[in-house]
C-alpha cells in the first residue's frame, strides 16, 4: 500500500513552469503532443502506461521526475526500474503536455512460471491467472518467440472483462518468487488454504499479514507474495489492496483501462464506476461504442462514494499496421520505413533493444537502422506509429498490412505502397488474393522491393475495421 504525497496546486503549478523551461534529459524531440493541449496545470492522479523516458512518459505527458517519490513493486525505488510497457500512477500534475511527479508507483500485476502457452493465439496462465500478449506488447529479457511453459516472467498490463490481463510488458524473471493479486475463495482455515482464481495458495508458513486490520475472509481482495511449490504458492507475504487508490486523492483522476461492466449511464474501469452524462466529452467515438473489453481514458473528478463523473471518455487508437525493416528517412517527428511514413509523438511507445538507451527517442534513429512500428490510420489516412522499437540490424524485413494491388502476371503485390515480389510464394494464390485483404509478409529488402520467403493472410486486425468505423463520430 503507498502513501500518497499531496502539494497545494499552487506549487505544484509552480514547479510545472519550472519543469516546462528545462531540459533534464526530455525525450520530448521524439514529437509533438497532440492538439488541443491543456494550458493551466492541474492536480490529479494518471494511471497508464510508460511509453518512453526524458523523465517519464505516460499518457503521451513528460513529467519531470527528480523530486519524485518511487514506490517500485511496494518498496523504494528510483526512476531506473520503471521499463517502457509497465502500467504505473502517478499523482502529480500536469497541463497536458509537461508535468511533475511527486509519486509513482509500479505494482507487479503477476509473477510466477509460464504454464499453458498458445503462441498463436498470444495466450498463457502465471498462477492461474490468464494473460493476452499482442503486438504493442513489450518483452524485456524474452521474446513472444522464445517465451515457453516454465519460463519466469513478470507481467505488468490492464484486466479485461473476461478477467484476463492484456499485458503491455512482460519480462523474464528467475528469481523464483510468484506474486498474485485477486479476491479470496475456498478459504480453509484448518488446513490454512484459499485460492485466488484457480490458484490454490497455502498461509501456513506466512511471515508478514498486513490486512489492515481486517480478518482472512472470502472476497477480500489481496496481494500475495511468495514461491511455488508443486501446484500451490506458499504464501509469505498478503497484504490487503484497495480496489482502487484514487477515491481519496483531491484534484482530478485520469484512468486508462478496459471496460469490465456497463452500467445504466456508467461503465466500469480499473475497477471504479465511471457514471456519464450529456456534458461528457467523448473523443473519436461515441455513448454508443461503450462496450465490455474495449479500453478508453476516462478523466473527471471522483466523489464521496469513490465513483468518477466523467468529463472525457477517450477511446485508444488501434494497431492497423505493422512494419517491420530499414529505416529509410527520418524528420523532426516522422520515420520512414522502407518509404513508408509515419508520425512520431509522445504518444508513441518507443524503445530501443539494440543499445538499451534508456533516454532514447527519434533523434537516436538514423537510416539505415532496422526499427519495429506498429500503425494506426488517422482519420486523414496518415499513418501514426503506435509503438516504435529498434531492434538489431535483421536482413528479413516484415510487413502486415491490407492488399493494395495485385499484378498476376508480374506475380507481384503491393502493400503500404510497396511492391512485394511473391513468385517464390506457393500458399497463397494471387488470381484468388483480393483487394483489401490483410497479408503477413516476410523476406528481403533490395531498396525498392521486398522479395518475399514466407507469406499468409493474416485477419488480427480485420476486426478492427468495424470497430474503427463504429467510432467515427462524436456525441
Amino acid at each position: 500500500m503507498n502513501k500518497l504525497n499531496k502539494m497545494p496546486l499552487a506549487l505544484l503549478s509552480s514547479a510545472i513552469l519550472l519543469a516546462g523551461c528545462s531540459n533534464s534529459g526530455s525525450s520530448s524531440d521524439s514529437g509533438s503532443s497532440p492538439a488541443g493541449d491543456e494550458q493551466t496545470p492541474v492536480n490529479r492522479t494518471v494511471q497508464g502506461t510508460v511509453d518512453g523516458f526524458g523523465s517519464v512518459i505516460v499518457n503521451g505527458v513528460h513529467y519531470e521526475s527528480t523530486a519524485a517519490d518511487f514506490s517500485i513493486d511496494d518498496a523504494a525505488g528510483s526512476e531506473s526500474d520503471l521499463h517502457v510497457g509497465q502500467v504505473v500512477t502517478i499523482i502529480g500534475s500536469d497541463n497536458g503536455v509537461e508535468g511533475v511527479a511527486l509519486n509513482i508507483i509500479y505494482d507487479v500485476e503477476v509473477e510466477g512460471p509460464v504454464a499453458s502457452l498458445d503462441a498463436l493465439a498470444g495466450t498463457f496462465t502465471v498462477l492461474g491467472q490468464g494473460v493476452v500478449f499482442d503486438g504493442m506488447t513489450v518483452f524485456e529479457g524474452i521474446t513472444a518467440a522464445t517465451i515457453s511453459d516454465g519460463s519466469g516472467v513478470e507481467v505488468s498490463g490492464f484486466s479485461d472483462g473476461n478477467g484476463q490481463i492484456r499485458a503491455t510488458f512482460i519480462k523474464a524473471d528467475d528469481s523464483g518468487e510468484a506474486e498474485l493479486r485477486g479476491r479470496i475463495s475456498s478459504l480453509d482455515e484448518g488446513a490454512q488454504t484459499f485460492t485466488i482464481g484457480s490458484q490454490q495458495i497455502s498461509y501456513a508458513n506466512v511471515i508478514e499479514l498486513d490486512l489492515e486490520g481486517a480478518a482472512l475472509a472470502n472476497d477480500l481482495l489481496v496481494e500475495v507474495e511468495g514461491g511455488v511449490s508443486g501446484a500451490v504458492l506458499d504464501a509469505a507475504k498478503i497484504e490487503a489492496e484497495d480496489e482502487h487508490d484514487f477515491a481519496d486523492h483531491e484534484g482530478e483522476v485520469k484512468l486508462s483501462g478496459y471496460i469490465t461492466a456497463l452500467g445504466d449511464g456508467s461503465i466500469t474501469v480499473a475497477g471504479m464506476t465511471v457514471r456519464y452524462n450529456t456534458a461528457t466529452e467523448f473523443e473519436h467515438g461515441s455513448s454508443a461504442d461503450l462496450v465490455v473489453n474495449t479500453f478508453v481514458r476516462v478523466e473527471g473528478q471522483v466523489g464521496a462514494d469513490g465513483s468518477m463523473l466523467a468529463e472525457e471518455i477517450e477511446y485508444e487508437a488501434l494497431v492497423k499496421l505493422e512494419l517491420e525493416g530499414p529505416v529509410t528517412s527520418v524528420g523532426a517527428d516522422t520515420v520512414s520505413v522502407m518509404g513508408v511514413s509515419a508520425s512520431v509523438d509522445t504518444r508513441t511507445r518507443i524503445r530501443d533493444e539494440r543499445d538499451d538507451i534508456t533516454y532514447f527517442n527519434l533523434s537516436n534513429v538514423a537510416v539505415g537502422d532496422y526499427v519495429e512500428l506498429r500503425l494506426t490510420e488517422e482519420a486523414d489516412g496518415s499513418l501514426r506509429a503506435l509503438r516504435l522499437e529498434r531492434d538489431e540490424d535483421d536482413r528479413e524485413v516484415q510487413v502486415t498490412a491490407r492488399v493494395g494491388s495485385v499484378d498476376v502476371a508480374a506475380a507481384t503485390i503491393t502493400l503500404l505502397g510497396i511492391t512485394v515480389d511473391m513468385s517464390a510464394i506457393i500458399a497463397v494464390d494471387l488470381s484468388a488474393l483480393s483487394v483489401g485483404t490483410y497479408l503477413e509478409v516476410e523476406g528481403s529488402y533490395d531498396g525498392s522491393m521486398i522479395t518475399a520467403t514466407e507469406a499468409g493472410e493474416d485477419d488480427r486486425y480485420e476486426d478492427h475495421e468495424d470497430d474503427d468505423d463504429e467510432s467515427d463520430s462524436d456525441d
